[in-house]
C-alpha cells in the first residue's frame, strides 16, 4: 500500500521521498474536516481532499450517497477506488458523484471476479475530442457506462421536438479504442445528429464495441444505414449499422372504461416517470367509454422498462386497482380496425 501511495504522490506532484507528504497539512481544503466528520478514515479523507485541492472534483460535487458508499469499503479498497477515480478522465463528467459511485461498483465487480484492479487504459485523444466539440458546439457527458454526445443538439442545428421511433440506429463491430472524433464525422454525413451514445466498458476506458445514434429525422437514420453499413472505418474493420427498434411502449389492461385520455395521463404520471403519450381506443358503440386498455408511450426504453417493473411489482395501484402490463409493439401505432376487434 505504501508503494501505491508513493506512486500517487508522484502523480500529484507532492514529492516522492516520503509516502506521507509533510506539506499535506498545509494544503488541506476547507472541506477536509467535513470529510473526517462524515466518518472517513484519516488516509481516505486525505486522499479525497487531495482531489479537491487539485481541482479535479469539488466537495459540492459529491453527495451524501457517494460518501456513504465510500465508507463501506475497507481503507485499502477506498484508497484504490480514489486512485481509479483520479486516473479517470473527468473532463466531460457532468455528475461526478454518480461517476464515483460507478467506479466503486466497478471495483466491487473486479473483486468478485478476482480481477486485479489495474490502472485505467488509454482513453480517447482529448485534443481531438475538444476540436470536435468546438467545431459542432455539441455537449459531451461521460458516465462509467456510456459517453453521450449531444441530446439535445445545439439549437442552431435543430430546435424541434425530441425524435421519435425510427430515428435511432444501432452501430456494431466498433473497434474498442475508437471514439466520437471518428464516429461523428462519419454519421453526420447522413444528417443532423440528435445524440450519439457510445457504450463503455466500466472495467476499462475502452468502448463495448457498439453505439446508438439518434438523428433528428427518420430520413437521416435511413440514409445512415445506406452510407455506413459495412463501412470500413479502419483498415480491415467494418462496422454494422441498422435501424434500432428499442421498445418504449407498454400495453396496459384493466383500465376503468369511464376514464378519459387526460385522466389516464394524470394517473400514470403519478406512479411512473418519462410518460410522453397515451394511446387510447374508444368503444365502437359508446364513444364516451374506452375499451379497458391503453398503450403508454415513454421517452425511451429505459424509462419504459422502469415503468413496467413498477407497475408489475404488485405494490403500485392505479385508481385503487392493480393493472396488467405487457410490452407492446414499438414499431408502428396499432391499426384502429384491428383494435376495434380486441375485447
Amino acid at each position: 500500500m505504501i508503494s501505491e501511495d508513493m506512486a500517487t504522490d508522484h502523480v500529484n506532484g507532492n514529492g516522492t521521498e516520503e509516502p506521507m507528504d509533510t506539506t499535506a497539512a498545509a494544503t488541506r481544503s476547507e472541506h477536509f474536516q467535513a470529510l473526517l466528520d462524515a466518518g472517513l478514515s484519516q488516509k481516505v479523507a486525505e486522499k479525497l481532499d487531495d482531489l479537491y485541492v487539485a481541482g479535479l472534483v469539488a466537495h459540492s460535487d459529491l453527495d451524501e450517497r457517494a460518501l456513504e458508499a465510500l465508507k463501506e469499503f475497507n481503507e485499502d479498497g477506498a484508497l484504490q477506488v480514489l486512485v481509479q477515480f483520479k486516473e479517470s478522465d473527468l473532463s466531460h463528467v457532468q455528475n461526478k458523484s454518480a461517476f464515483l459511485c460507478g467506479v466503486m461498483k466497478t471495483y466491487r465487480q473486479r473483486e468478485k471476479q478476482g480481477t486485479k484492479v489495474s490502472p485505467v487504459t488509454k482513453g480517447p485523444d482529448e485534443t481531438k475530442i475538444k476540436e470536435l466539440l468546438e467545431r459542432t458546439n455539441y455537449t459531451l457527458d461521460v458516465t462509467t457506462g456510456q459517453r453521450k454526445y449531444g441530446g439535445p443538439p445545439p439549437e442552431s442545428v435543430y430546435s424541434g421536438p425530441q425524435p421519435t421511433v425510427g430515428t435511432e440506429i444501432f452501430v456494431g463491430k466498433i473497434p474498442r479504442d475508437l471514439f466520437e472524433d471518428e464516429l461523428v464525422p462519419l454519421f453526420e454525413k447522413a444528417g443532423p445528429i440528435w445524440d450519439l451514445r457510445l457504450m463503455m466498458d466500466p472495467l476499462s476506458s475502452l468502448n463495448r464495441g457498439y453505439a446508438f445514434v439518434t438523428f433528428c429525422a427518420k430520413e437521416s437514420a435511413q440514409e445512415a444505414v445506406k452510407l455506413c453499413n459495412n463501412y470500413e472505418i479502419r483498415p480491415g474493420k467494418h462496422i454494422g449499422v441498422c435501424i434500432s427498434v428499442a421498445n418504449n411502449r407498454l400495453f396496459v389492461g384493466s383500465i376503468p372504461k369511464s376514464k378519459t385520455k387526460e385522466q389516464i395521463v394524470e394517473e400514470f404520471l403519478k406512479v411512473t416517470e418519462g410518460l410522453s403519450d397515451v394511446i387510447l381506443y374508444q368503444q365502437p358503440d359508446d364513444k364516451k367509454k374506452n375499451r379497458g386498455f391503453c398503450f403508454l408511450e415513454y421517452e425511451d426504453h429505459k424509462t419504459a422498462a422502469q415503468a413496467r417493473r413498477r407497475l408489475m411489482s404488485g405494490k403500485v395501484k392505479v385508481w385503487g386497482n392493480l393493472v396488467t402490463v405487457e410490452w407492446a409493439d414499438p414499431i408502428e401505432d396499432p391499426d384502429p380496425e384491428v383494435m376495434a376487434k380486441v375485447s
